[in-house]
């Protein structure tokens, strides 16, 4: 979405807003984001006795958002973007 989901330039706030994140998490309005992808997002960011994942890694490689996906073969895929290491260093 552009930023982090609970970004604050003080980091004490940062944490505030995680801790109180039913309150303060929100996806805006203005985001456009598949189904899936919502609905991932939702899922991930929740109380811990409902959050994807609980029940096992299967759990989130078996949501719709990521169909299509070769787990089996993900290491030997080539990466979309690999970034210039020694660039992001200078």
């Amino acid at each position: 979405m552009g930023y982090p989901p609970f970004f604050s330039d003080n980091p004490a706030e940062t944490c505030k807003k995680i801790v109180q994140w039913k309150k303060n998490f929100t996806i805006p309005s203005d985001i456009s984001l598949s189904p899936e992808a919502e609905n991932l997002i939702r899922k991930l960011i929740s109380s811990a006795e409902n959050r994807l994942g609980l029940n096992g890694a299967e759990e989130v490689k078996d949501h719709p958002f990521f169909n299509g996906v070769n787990w089996n073969a993900i290491r030997k895929i080539k990466a979309p973007f690999i970034p210039d290491v020694m660039t992001s260093l200078i």
